[in-house]
This record gives C-alpha cells, structure tokens and sequence, in this order.
C-alpha cells in the first residue's frame, strides 16, 4: 500500500513529495521499532492513602518476611514472578508502544543536537507527528487474557522462556519494597545505558531483539528504492519494573514493565529522494507492559486475535 502511494507521490508536487517523505521515513524507523524493543510496563499508582477504622487493626505477619536490601527484595521477586510460569494463574495482559510527540526529530546527519533543523526538512518534522498516530493505530496497543492453567510463556516476559526474571544485584540501579496493608509493593529501577551499551541486564527481564537481527529484516528492503536505511543506534532510559504482592499469600496481583528506548536511524535518500542525502531520524520508543494477575478463578477469555507476534 504505502509503496504505491509513494510511486504515485513521485508524479506529484514538491508539497506532495515532502509530505510522503516524512510517511516514508517514519514508518520505515516503526518498522524497525516494531522488532525493538519489546517490552516495558504500564505505569500504576499505588494507592497509599491511609484508611481510617473504629476498629483496632489486627497486624498478620507475612508469609515471607524480606529485609528491605535491594538483594534480599531482587530474590524474593525473582521466586515469585518466576513461579508464574509455572503456577499458570489466570491473567489480563496489555502491551503498549508510544513515541512522544516531542522526541521526534529528522535531521540532516551530523546536525542531531543542533537547536535549529534545516529548512528543506522542516515539512517533514511538522508532518511526523500525524504519521507516527497513523502507525501507532495499528501497533500501539495489544491486549487480552490467558485462561488458567494455559502456557503463559509467550505472554509473560521474557517471552518464550521458561522464566520470567534472571536479575542480579549488580544488573540493576536499586530495588526497594513497601509494605501497606497485606500487600507488599516493589519497584526495581535500572541504570541508564548510554548509546550502544552493553544491556545484558535488561535482556534478563525485558525483550529485546538482537541489532544484526534487525538490521537484516527484509521489511527495509521494500523502500531501498526511496529511503535506504543504513544504521542506528539506541540508548535506554528510565526502565523500571513495579509489583504488587499480596505478602500473606506471595502471590502477584500484577505486574509493570517500562522501557525507553532513545532511538537514532541513520537513513540515505534514494531515487527521486536522493536529494534529501543523508538524514537522521531521532525518537524515544516508549515499550509497556501491563500483567493482573487472578490466583482464585478463572478470568472470562476473550478471542486472542490481538496477540503480538
């Protein structure tokens, strides 16, 4: 479809050729962003108000008392959110993608951090914005349920493994635990990487796809005639995951995941486009990842037709 419209764009105006050169070079950047990074959380507020009773409050000692060490709490969530692969309980899941309006950028390469963007690409950053909606539609978000009992390994993170967290101490930034009512909340918070830096911590919690992988799709193949792409580069940012716990149960009552993925494609015009030369398209990926978790009866399944591939 968007490779038709694009022979036919070649026939038009200046306007016309410009505008599609911003679909062209953002949906090829989603093309690959869509192998990415694959994972990352919805973001929930825990509920910290205090709750006010006549009655005294009978305190219950939890099942698993943990010291609150970013060690002893990474080992305790590495048991529990591993034996959801094994316990099978019934869940809801939802995977999101976002790109901010705000982080995208196409420049003239070398010109990545300069304040102003060259005049002859400016149609093209006051038309990403439009283009990433129209991509996100399709992609953005994927939800559904999973029976109990029914292999969720494709479903949790990471996805096609037989557990869900392999984390260390040393793999992340710190993790800390509260503890409010019979619940026991949890946010393990990762150290940034920097462009092209080594994220084997993440690939111990969170999907990602290797780069040689990517950089040999055949989905940029498709537009080579128009817009080659070349190279890119990523760094992380601000990934987290959180967890509520009942503490009397050790059982999840669900499950978050957040990544950033700060992205830089390095692209070169081609054909009627090669007097774009060579361009940089910048943006944040933002990859999340919701999981409620049910230990007692079985949630109503809805038709998986909206899981990712």
């Amino acid at each position: 479809m968007y490779i038709d419209f694009f022979r036919n764009i070649e026939r038009g105006n200046t306007l016309m050729k410009s505008k599609f050169t911003v679909l062209m070079a953002i949906m090829l950047v989603f093309a690959m962003l869509v192998c990415l990074a694959s994972c990352g959380s919805s973001e929930t507020e825990t509920d910290e108000a205090e709750v006010f009773t006549t009655e005294e409050a009978v305190y219950t000692e939890s099942a698993t008392p943990v010291e609150n060490t970013s060690e002893e709490i990474l080992n305790y969530f590495n048991g529990i959110v591993n034996d959801l692969k094994v316990s099978k309980p019934a869940m809801y899941y939802r995977y999101e993608k976002n790109v901010p309006d705000d982080s995208i950028k196409v420049t003239k390469a070398g010109q990545e951090d300069a304040e102003e963007i060259d005049e002859s690409l400016s149609a093209i950053n006051d038309g990403a914005k439009g283009v990433k909606d129209m991509i996100l539609t399709d992609i953005g978000e994927k939800s559904g349920d999973i029976a109990m009992g029914a292999d969720n390994s494709e479903y949790l993170l990471v996805k096609g493994e037989s557990w869900t967290s392999k984390l260390t101490v040393s793999d992340i930034d710190y993790a800390s635990m509260k503890e409010i009512g019979d619940n026991y909340y949890i946010e393990i918070v990762f150290n940034d990487i920097e462009t092209n830096g080594d994220d084997s911590a993440l690939r111990k919690a969170f999907d990602l796809r290797d780069k040689d992988e990517i950089l040999a799709s055949d989905e940029f193949a498709k537009t080579a005639a128009y817009l080659k792409f070349n190279d890119y580069d990523v760094a992380y940012s601000g990934c987290k995951i959180t967890a509520t716990v009942n503490r009397l149960t050790n059982e999840i009552v669900n499950l978050n995941y957040y990544k950033a993925a700060n992205v830089t494609a390095y692209m070169t015009g081609a054909g009627t486009f090669a007097d774009y030369g060579d361009v940089s398209v910048i943006f944040t990926l933002e990859d999340k990842a919701y999981f409620e978790i049910n230990w007692e009866s079985d949630l109503p399944v809805s038709p998986l037709e909206t899981v990712a591939e």
